[in-house]
Order: structure tokens, then C-alpha cells, then sequence
């Protein structure tokens, strides 16, 4: 029986017109021996609707809402899902920025072992380069500013993908999921292999890092966090780690359905921004809910910001030390991560950044 392909994507919130021009470029393969699984993973609803619309206008691919808005961005529990979800011989983890040559599939059907995985290089699109010439052009014709490698954009053997049990859902945000996942196959005994070819192009956007972490966004953000990931997985790699720590829940996600329990809370509680009193909540007092599902309002203390506590702090005055919103979003999202990232949880800075909602149902934890 000939072997067969699965494409994963993972997907949050991007414009629809960088998944069409990546599917598009399926459609165009030489070899149709192959599925799509898209996992959407939390979109808002807006951004849901049209993706699903052009994911299943392609006959070959299959789209997943799962999770939901509340929670924050784990590409390690999309990917797994997808993962989940296929029986095919050979896995491709893939971006949505992917532009694919018209012959990858046939290459990866060819050159697919059971023994070894396969990375790619890619070539990166200028920012200059608009859709309809991504469409209309060969792709040989598309002029990249330059090459690199990939570590999260390969061809596996779906066993090898399982046996590990997929990504760590530790990580979250952006950096080293994929290093780790390559790091824990080559200590099962699975070979790395590069593809020297040019098969793939980058549709350009800005880098997740771009942002500025030292100021609180609606759009969740954790100081730090590439370092936290990369910190992880350099310990995943000194203890020789074949499987993750989150074996018991490496494919489990929730649905809009877990959404709904969360907007019926049974307690809500209100704090403000007196260091005394996050730090004792985060660390103590939200275990005494461990049976409820609760949400917790926290609003910035106006005295933070008054002339009188800034004279106070200068003149190393007595006085309760306040807190910013951003302290609190960065140790909330930092428990998240550490203590609930298996947890039913809602996570938003509300549109005017005066207040953090966060809701969580403690029997899930």
C-alpha cells in the first residue's frame, strides 16, 4: 500500500490570506497523496469563521476548532492534537507562512524512513512581495532575501511522533518547542537529517519578539519568555528526556463548550494591586477554591500611581508596596505556565488595560 502524508498546521488569529497562498501551493503538487489536518487553535471568532470558510474549500483538508480565546497560545498542544488526529505513515509540521514547491510531496514520499526525520531549509520573502505574485509566479521565480534552517518544520515518522508523545505543553508562546522535540527523537535513536533543496518559502511577517515586553497589551505577553522556553528545553536535554513531563495530557485540548463553564463562575473575587496581597493570592490563598470555578478581577490601585506613593518611594518611606498591572500579568501568566497550563482557564487584559480577568476552574487542574 503506498504511503501517505499528513500536513499539520497550528493557527491563531493571522489573516486568511497567508493559509490560502500555503494551501494553494498543496493543491499545486505533483503527488495528491496526502491530507491536511488544521488545527485552529483558540481563534477569535471573526478570524474562526473565514478560516474555516478557505480551509474547507480544499477538499483534502480537514479544519478543528479547538481550545478557546481564554486560553493562551500553545503551538506544542495544537501540533499534538493534529498528531492525534492522523493514521498517515509520515507527518509534515508545518507554518502557515509555508509556501511549498509543486514537487514536495513527491520528495518527501521518496526520501520518508521510518528511522530518521528531516528538516528543512527555508527561503525567507520580502516584506515587498504581495500575495497575487506569490500566486501568479513559478516558484523558482520567487527571489528570496535569504536561506536558513529550520527546526520545527520537518517531515516524521507519525510512530516516532507518538512514541515521544508529541511536543511539551510546558511551552507556550513562541521558542525552542521544536528544538525539543528534535533533541527527545535523536535520544529515542531517530537520525536528524537536512534537507539541502530549496522546497520552501517564508511568507514575510514581523517577529513575535518585535513586541515590546516591558509594557502591559490586550494581546498576552510574558517578559522573558523566550529564555524561560529556552531554559526548559536545555533541561529537557541535560536529563537525556526521550518523553515530557505531561505524558497524561500530551493531546488533550478543551472546547468552546469548557468556554461556557468558565462564564458561570461561582465566585468572584476583586484585588487590587498591593503586592502583599498578589503575592499571597497567586501563592496561597487560590488553593483555598480548589473546588470552584473562580474568577479573580485585578484592578491597579490608583494610589500606585499618586505623587504621594512616588514622593514615599524616593524618600525610602514606610509604606505598603504597590504594583503595576504589568507585574501582576507577568506572574499570572508565569503560574499559568508553571502550575495550571492543563487547567479550564480564561486569561484577558480587558481593552483599556486598567483591569486583568482571570478565570479558572480548579477542579481541572
Amino acid at each position: 500500500m503506498q504511503q501517505k502524508i499528513t500536513v499539520i498546521y497550528a493557527y491563531r488569529n493571522r489573516d486568511f490570506e497567508r493559509v490560502r497562498l500555503s494551501l494553494q501551493s498543496l493543491q499545486n503538487q505533483s503527488n495528491q497523496n496526502f491530507e491536511v489536518q488544521f488545527i485552529d487553535y483558540g481563534s477569535e471568532q471573526h478570524f474562526a469563521k473565514s478560516i474555516k470558510d478557505v480551509v474547507e474549500s480544499y477538499s483534502f483538508a480537514t479544519y478543528h476548532y479547538v481550545a478557546h480565546k481564554g486560553l493562551l497560545w500553545n503551538k506544542s498542544k495544537a501540533l499534538n492534537y493534529g498528531i492525534s488526529q492522523t493514521e498517515s505513515d509520515y507527518v509534515v509540521l508545518s507554518d502557515i507562512d509555508v509556501v511549498f514547491a509543486t514537487h514536495f510531496i513527491d520528495y518527501c514520499l521518496n526520501i520518508a524512513k521510518p528511522n530518521q526525520f528531516l528538516l528543512f531549509k527555508i527561503g525567507y520573502l520580502p516584506k515587498d512581495v504581495e500575495a497575487n505574485q506569490i500566486e501568479e509566479r513559478r516558484f523558482l521565480d520567487l527571489k528570496p532575501t535569504h536561506f536558513g534552517d529550520t527546526f520545527g518544520i520537518g517531515l516524521f515518522y507519525n510512530k516516532a511522533l507518538k512514541e515521544v508523545k508529541g511536543l511539551d505543553p510546558f511551552f507556550h508562546f513562541y521558542g525552542s518547542e521544536d528544538e525539543d522535540l528534535n533533541s527527545r527523537l535523536i535520544e529515542k535513536g531517530y537520525t536528524l537529517n537536512r534537507c539541502e533543496e530549496n522546497l520552501l518559502l517564508h511568507q514575510w511577517h514581523p517577529r513575535f519578539a518585535e513586541g515590546n515586553d516591558d509594557t502591559l497589551s490586550v494581546v498576552p505577553r510574558l517578559k522573558n519568555i523566550q529564555r524561560i522556553n529556552q531554559r526548559h528545553y536545555l533541561w529537557n536535554k541535560a536529563l537525556k528526556h526521550t518523553k515530557h513531563r505531561d505524558v497524561k495530557n500530551w493531546n488533550h485540548v478543551y472546547t468552546m463548550h469548557d468556554e461556557s463553564i468558565l462564564n458561570k463562575p461561582e465566585t468572584t473575587l476583586f484585588l487590587n494591586t498591593i503586592k502583599a496581597h498578589v503575592t499571597h493570592f497567586l501563592d496561597y490563598g487560590i488553593n483555598d477554591y480548589y473546588d470552584k470555578v473562580i474568577k479573580v478581577v485585578f484592578k491597579e490601585d490608583d494610589y500606585y500611581r499618586s505623587l504621594k506613593y512616588k514622593a514615599k518611594t524616593l524618600l525610602h518611606k514606610e509604606t505598603q508596596p504597590y504594583v503595576s498591572l504589568k507585574y501582576v500579568n507577568d506572574r499570572l501568566l508565569e503560574a499559568i505556565i508553571f502550575k495550571y497550563r492543563h487547567a479550564n482557564y480564561a486569561f484577558y487584559v480587558v481593552s483599556d488595560k486598567k483591569e486583568i480577568h482571570f478565570t479558572i476552574d480548579l477542579k481541572t487542574i
